[in-house]
């Protein structure tokens, strides 16, 4: 009984267990189900975010319509910024290139000044008066002692500065004014003493002046700037010299109180100068780095704060540094070894001659002699009134050649036309002036109309460009002396042109004079065509590299 009932009970509790097991076997394979899709929820999950992270990302390269609105803002605020600066930048250069040539109006007036002084000083009656030959040394002793003004630019340029010299500049113009207007009234041996010594230094002057404003510009300038920067000194010229021309309209019979008004101006000019930074490639050149660059931050109107972080600035710096290692590279290179390198002598012979074709076309003749020349040449209408207009259209033809004409066009073509223009209006001129052509119907009304048309011509081309040019072909090392030498050389040119020009007129006539300086001006129209080279454009190392190409071009040739 108690085997029966122990194998009874265990049956029983086998078929418990079995079936307890059977129902863990189903609650297990119900776990196993729900591990399962646990899993792949959770599977499906990771693969969502990974998808949401990776649109996500997408979205931030591919900004929607707000943060690319922001972009833009940023992008747009940033571009104004620059421009800004660079208008500043652009106003700032316009303003130091004005003051420096500001000091250049005393060397137009002084060009000018014989035009307005000879008939009061010719009067026959007159105590005072002078002769043919002093009235001729009076005109003419500026051009003659310009050259020494030339060398002198020429030494000390590159030595104390272009600042200082300007400064010196004006010192001696206020000198020159002084002596003219404190010139004795009773004594003539010691008036004429007075005013030529007074003619002596302002033919100085206008020697020493014709290049320090002229390369300041060109060195402070960029590129899109420097045409139009390096003409401010033909056109200060143009401006002195309408300047003196109204002043003796005003007083035709007192050159005194003219020449007393131009030292004052003088004075003016110089005060201007101190609001003027140095050139910073000079600055470079004489090794004063932090002067150099905080003055070329000011001229590029760069904050103070990024002196030494701006990327133009560096750049800018780094160019002048090249510069300086080139000047370097010359060592103790003579004088005569340097000028025979072919970056300078050919831009050297090359500017000369262009300014050979200004002087003996009769530009700066008109200059000097403008009232004779409007008499001579047949104007119809008061040739001190003609003198005033003479002034005003070539104050007008510079201006329109600065901001019109000159960084759109370059330097040739305008110099073309102007060739061509002053070969057609001296022709006429020679034609009206002629005997047979007396009676032609409005023969004063055409040679009115010539003469202002070769003023505005020449101007265009033959009397601004050759100094416009003048900065820009010459490499930093040898800028002051090669200058100087061609403005030495360009005022001697001068002296002669205007020291013949009386016996010219009693050898040849008015006819002959006008047509000798229409075939020199066409003969320098083929010479702007074929041999002159165009700078508009090019950095200051370029033009340089254009000379050195020539040579390595024509060596690969042979």
């Amino acid at each position: 009984m108690t085997l029966m009932y122990f194998n009874s009970r265990f049956v029983n509790e086998f078929f418990k267990g079995v079936n307890n097991l059977r129902l863990c076997r189903k609650s297990y394979k119900v776990l196993q189900n729900l591990f399962e899709e646990v899993i792949a929820l959770l599977t499906l999950l990771s693969v969502w975010s990974h998808e949401s992270v990776k649109m996500r990302d997408s979205n931030a390269d591919q900004p929607n319509e707000f943060t690319s609105l922001k972009q833009d803002m940023a992008k747009t605020s940033i571009s104004e910024n620059i421009k800004g600066q660079r208008k500043k930048s652009e106003w700032i250069q316009i303003a130091c290139s004005l003051i420096a040539n500001a000091t250049v109006l005393s060397s137009g007036m002084g060009l000018g000044f014989p035009a307005i002084t000879l008939e009061a000083l010719r009067k026959p009656d007159n105590p005072m008066s002078l002769n043919d030959g002093q009235a001729s040394w009076f005109a003419s002793l500026n051009t003659l002692v310009c050259p020494l003004g030339g060398i002198l630019s020429a030494t000390i340029l590159d030595q104390i500065g272009r600042r200082f010299t300007l400064v010196i500049i004006n010192i001696l113009a206020i000198i020159s004014w002084g002596l003219m207007y404190f010139s004795s009234r009773t004594d003539f041996d010691t008036m004429l003493w007075q005013i030529l010594l007074s003619r002596f230094l302002i033919g100085v002057t206008i020697g020493l002046s014709s290049s320090p404003a002229a390369v300041y510009s060109a060195e402070i300038a960029t590129p899109k700037l420097r045409g139009r920067l390096t003409t401010f000194t033909s056109l200060a010229i143009a401006v002195g010299i309408l300047m003196i021309y109204t002043l003796g309209f005003i007083f035709p019979d007192d050159w005194r109180k003219v020449a007393g008004i131009s030292a004052i101006f003088s004075i003016f000019t110089l005060g201007l100068i101190y609001f003027m930074p140095e050139s910073p490639s000079w600055l470079i050149s004489r090794g004063r780095t932090d002067e150099a660059r905080k003055a070329l931050a000011y001229i590029r109107a760069i904050k103070h704060d990024e002196l030494y972080t701006s990327e133009l600035l560096n750049e800018e710096m780094q160019r002048f540094y090249d510069q300086i290692n080139s000047r370097n590279s010359c060592g103790n290179d003579s004088l005569w070894s340097i000028l025979k390198r072919p970056e300078i002598y050919k831009p050297l012979a090359i500017i000369n001659a262009f300014f050979a074709f200004q002087q003996f076309s009769g530009t700066f003749v008109i200059v000097v002699y403008a009232s004779k020349f409007a008499e001579q040449a047949g104007s119809g209408i008061d040739k001190f009134l003609c003198t005033v207009l003479i002034g005003i259209a070539r104050v007008i033809a510079t201006i329109i050649l600065a901001y019109f004409i000159l960084d759109r066009y370059g330097r040739k073509p305008p110099s073309i036309f102007s060739g061509i223009g002053m070969t057609i209006s001296m022709l006429i001129l020679a034609i009206y002036s002629s005997s047979f052509a007396q009676n032609l119907p409005y023969g004063n009304w055409i040679s009115t109309f010539c003469l202002l048309a070769y003023i505005i011509t020449s101007t265009f081309g033959f009397l601004t460009i050759p100094f416009a040019m003048l900065p820009e072909l010459f490499p930093q090392r040898v800028r002051g002396v090669t200058a100087g030498m061609t403005v030495c050389v360009a005022y001697f040119m001068s002296f002669i042109a205007i020291k013949l020009y009386p016996s010219m007129l009693d050898f040849m006539g008015n006819n002959g004079v006008f047509l000798l300086y229409s075939i020199v001006s066409l003969f320098g129209t083929i010479f702007v065509y074929f041999i002159l080279p165009e700078t508009k454009g090019k950095t200051l190392q370029e033009i340089e590299n254009l000379f050195k190409r020539q040579i390595s071009n024509s060596a690969e040739k042979v």
